[in-house]
């Protein structure tokens, strides 16, 4: 460390090697562990719920699935009620984790080997399959009508058949709107065939209840399902020979629908992480350095934002939408070149805020190779003299002007032959800085994703237990923040 850091930051007295905190490990660990479960039983809960017919395997599934949630969610809670801290303490364990190697009196060199980013890529991952899941889930738990009622699993396990028999009889009827294609809900009859199988034999009158797209008339007909050798069990119908299938299979919703709902989960679900494999700043493997690689001795003062704008030569040939569309802000650290008045700006998947303050006046390497592009960015490394390595990214323009301008090190003083960095995770106790009142949100949401599991009941009650369970963390998000409006 080049200058004073708050106590929080203080690696190790001097010449006694720095020791990562026992409750920031504890909190890496419960992170680790729910960033790889919770989106893998998110996948395996939807699934099952969307595709599997009523059994053992349905069953077992879905509440191992959700068994693991619990788990995960229980691993969240302990993290925070056990280890719970603020973002800037959480990121001054990591960086006193990864610390190992005082700078001593000469500049730290540069490393030969770096390393890659595999844990803050699974997290990044992990969030993007598993929010597009969890709207999915609670959308079809929401419509889904897991109870197709006694009737229909006796014929089930009997081994019903479907086909499509005339109407002898209608009662009850209810109808929900005007004109001949009104929804109407109605007590039907249907003539069964005999269970001996003869022609002429009187038919086995049957009769249940089906809600149907559009009004029915006595002689009209439905998609039925039934037992041939077996007409005293009854039957089951509707005028859509998929909502019978569905009712038989006991699936909680129709084949087309799943199909659908799937198609759409995947499409979004690839989107998003197709667009971070594309711009993610953080993702990369190890790599070896080399004499091609660009150094900068830098150091951190501060967090901020920078705005990266195409050059002001040549405006006059682009637009002002285009200008505007190649313009961006970056939440950034702000590093000062030594030997310069310049200040870079790097970025990364962290809290720049948070990174700001807690390495503030950290000195090292600002190492990149100028063909580790990215979208508009070049792939950088920081590697802080007290032995570890930020990876992020820079402006390709900034990169670029910077390198041309800026005096590089002496190369000398960069051999860095056989020196080893650790990576700084900053993120990787993400569990211990999860608002209680967000915690209690997913708490309250799991609940009512239980009782949709648990209650086969169908019923309007599902879409407003849905809404529900999915708006319930944003609720407590937002009263979070009021609190902190208030209190600031």
């Amino acid at each position: 460390m080049t200058s004073e850091q708050p106590s929080e930051v203080t690696l190790s007295k001097p010449g006694e090697p720095a020791q990562p905190a026992p409750a920031g490990a504890a909190g890496v660990r419960s992170g680790r562990g729910v960033t790889v479960a919770a989106p893998l039983a998110l996948v395996a809960l939807t699934a099952a719920w969307l595709f599997l017919g009523a059994g053992v395997v349905r069953t077992v599934a879905v509440w191992f699935a959700f068994g693991v949630l619990v788990l995960c969610l229980g691993a969240v809670g302990a993290s925070v009620l056990r280890a719970g801290a603020a973002r800037d303490r959480t990121y001054a364990r990591a960086l006193r984790a990864a610390s190992s190697a005082p700078g001593g009196d000469r500049p730290a060199g540069l490393p030969e080997r770096l390393h890659g980013t595999p844990w803050p890529s699974l997290r990044a991952l992990g969030l993007l399959i598993g929010l597009p899941t969890l709207v999915c889930l609670w959308i079809v738990l929401a419509v889904a009508e897991p109870d197709s009622g006694g009737r229909a699993a006796a014929l089930r396990e009997a081994g019903a058949v479907t086909g499509q028999l005339r109407i002898a009889a209608i009662e009850h009827e209810v109808i929900e709107g005007r004109g001949r294609q009104a929804d109407a809900t109605a007590q039907y009859t249907v003539l069964l065939p005999p269970a001996n199988g003869q022609r002429g034999g009187r038919g086995v009158p049957a009769s249940f209840t089906a809600d149907t797209e559009r009004r029915q008339e006595v002689g009209g007909e439905l998609y039925v399902g039934y037992v041939p050798a077996h007409p005293e069990l009854g039957a089951v119908g509707d005028d859509q020979q998929a909502e019978v299938e569905r009712k038989l299979s006991g699936r909680t919703v129709e084949a087309a629908t799943s199909w659908v709902a799937a198609g759409f989960w995947i499409l979004v679900t690839l989107a998003l992480c197709a667009g971070w494999w594309r711009v993610g700043v953080t993702r990369r493997g190890a790599c070896s350095t080399g004499e091609s690689w660009v150094a900068l001795r830098v150091s951190v003062t501060g967090g901020g934002k920078h705005t990266d704008a195409p050059p002001s030569e040549g405006t006059d040939q682009m637009t002002a939408r285009e200008r505007r569309d190649n313009t961006r802000q970056l939440e950034c650290l702000l590093l000062g070149v030594e030997g310069t008045d310049r200040t870079v700006p790097f970025h990364g998947e962290v809290s720049s805020t948070v990174a700001g303050e807690v390495l503030a006046g950290v000195s090292g390497l600002l190492v990149w190779h100028p063909q580790r592009h990215r979208s508009k960015d070049v792939l950088a490394e920081l590697i802080g003299d007290d032995g570890w390595q930020l990876p992020g990214a820079v402006p390709a323009r900034v990169a670029e002007e910077v390198a041309a301008d800026a005096p590089g090190p002496d190369r000398a003083a960069l051999s860095g032959a056989g020196r080893q960095v650790r990576l700084l995770d900053l993120g990787a106790a993400w569990s211990a800085t999860v608002p209680k009142p967000l915690l209690a949100g997913l708490v309250c949401s799991l609940a009512i994703m239980g009782a949709l599991l648990a209650v086969p009941d169908n019923g309007a009650w599902r879409l407003w237990a849905g809404a529900a369970g999915l708006l319930a963390p944003l609720a407590a998000l937002l009263v979070r923040t009021s609190r902190t409006d208030a209190g600031g």
